[in-house]
This record gives structure tokens, sequence and C-alpha cells, in this order.
């Protein structure tokens, strides 16, 4: 039986679902903790000698899961999402400009380098916004501004406790239960929700479908979560982000694990038709 790694940092629902979807393929999905890897930079797979030829990436995008990515494929093993894709989906100032470059409406955002700076951006947007890290962290989490005291603690908080520079003002163009999150796999649309006491309540793609399309042409196939809105103005793009938590929808039978078992498995018998090819054509 052929072998998918799952890099996580634990066994999740979504993690049993995904297992049972390769087995159903004839694949074992087998976890791998992102803290156990150590791979060198020359190439090859250090200590991971018996590493699965395949990789999925569970955690959520950060420039470290986009560097890993990369020492993997260098390794020769098929990682999904690939490295570009990652490095989008944890840059979020280049991730907002490339949707603009794409003429793909995004919320009004400043990018602002010291905290006098970011209390005028935010004076200037008007609240609601929210403050992102320019990559994303988990040691720094958006967060939303409704008013001056609050904005003024949370620079203060970032700036001196987290030694955090230079963020991004985002205008907050809707309330979260009307954000619309759009679930992609490989180049389709599977399913638009809205988080709603949270659980996804899903929505109809059709409306969404020409706008997931327009991001994912910039961002390239992959798995991953846009997060969208409706407004006066159109559909706005407002961030994206791996495809982490999807639990919910599989109890309302979108078969999220099922779509990306198929994916990453027309990606493995794409790269071993390449594969085949080049070697044929080297033996001529």
């Amino acid at each position: 039986m052929d072998r998918i790694a799952l890099l996580v940092e634990r066994l999740r629902v979504e993690e049993r679902l995904l297992i049972a979807a390769f087995a159903a393929k004839g694949w074992e999905a087998t976890l791998l903790r992102l803290a156990d890897l150590a791979l060198p930079l020359q190439g090859g797979r250090g200590e991971l000698a018996d590493l699965p030829q395949a990789a999925l990436d569970r955690t959520r995008a950060t420039p470290e899961s986009a560097a890993l990515s990369a020492l993997l494929t260098s390794a020769g093993v098929a990682v999904v999402n690939r490295a570009a894709t990652t490095r989008l989906l944890a840059d979020r100032l280049a991730f907002l400009r490339h949707m603009l470059v794409a003429r793909i409406p995004v919320p009004p955002t400043v990018a602002s380098f010291g905290p006098e700076a970011t209390l005028r951006s935010i004076e200037a947007l008007g609240y609601p916004v929210y403050l992102k890290s320019l990559s994303a962290s988990p040691a720094m989490p958006v967060a939303l501004v409704e008013d001056r005291d609050a904005a003024e603690a949370l620079v203060e908080h970032r700036s001196v406790l987290g030694d955090e520079q230079a963020v991004l003002v985002q205008k907050a163009i809707a309330e979260p239960g009307e954000v619309v999150h759009l679930f992609i796999v490989g180049p389709h649309l599977v399913a638009a929700a809205r988080r709603v006491d949270e659980r996804w309540q899903l929505v109809g793609t059709g409306a969404w479908e020409r706008l997931a399309g327009a991001v994912a042409q910039r961002l390239g196939t992959g798995v991953y979560e846009i997060e969208a809105a409706e407004t006066d103005a159109g559909q706005v793009v407002i961030s994206a982000d791996n495809l982490f938590e999807f639990r919910s929808l599989a109890e309302q039978e979108v078969p999220i694990a099922e779509s990306i078992a198929d994916h990453f498995l027309e990606l493995v018998a794409r790269g071993a038709e390449v594969s085949q090819i080049r070697s044929e054509g080297a033996s001529v």
C-alpha cells in the first residue's frame, strides 16, 4: 500500500476523515509531526529515509510551512500545497498585492510601519478594522479593533511586547457571520459557507464560482480556503489560508476529505507519468 504523510501537530477529526478517504483509495495516510522533521539543505531526506512519497500540509500557512514544503519537494516528496502557493497564503501583503494586480477587489488596507502610523491609519479607515501581521504567525493573531481605546491598547501590546512594528490595517467590511468561506480543492470550488455558532452554514456556490476561479488562477491549484464578502460594490476577497477545519462540512455530507484524496492522487499519477516520460526519453 502506498503511503502519504499528513503534516500535523495532533490528530483531529479532519485527519481521521482524511485517513479514511485515502484508505478507500488504497493509500495509507500516516501522521508526521512537524516538530520531528529535520531536512538537510543539500538535498535528500536526512534522518527521514522512510518518508512517504507524498505529503499533505494540515497546518496553518506560515513562512515556516512554506520553507518545509520547499525542502520536502527538493527531497522528492510531492507536497500539497506547493511551496509557491503556501508562500502567498502565508505572506498577507504579497497575497493582497497579487489580488490587486489581478484586479480582484480587496478591502481598503494600509501597510503601516510604526505604532503612530498604525493609529493614524486606523482613524483614517474608520472603525471597525482588523490588525494583521504582514506574514501569518500564531504569535500575532488577527485582531478586531472597534474603538480608539482598543486600538491604543492593541497597538502598544503588539509593538512593545510582540516587537511588531509593521502591520496591515484592514477595514472590516462585513460582520463575521456575513463572511463567506470558499473551499478550494484542486481547481474546483467544493463548497461555500458562513461561520454560524462555531459551525459552517452552507450557501450556494454558483454566485462565487467566478471569484473562486479568479483567485485560484493567482494561487494555483491546491487545498485552501478563501474568505470573501458581498458588498454594495460587489464581491471582495478578504484573505486566504490552508483548508484547515472542515468537520462540520463533512457532517453535512460535503465530500471535502474525498475531494482532497482524489486531487492528491491525480497529482501523484501525473508526476509518475512525467517521470516515466523522462525515463523513456533518457533511454532513447
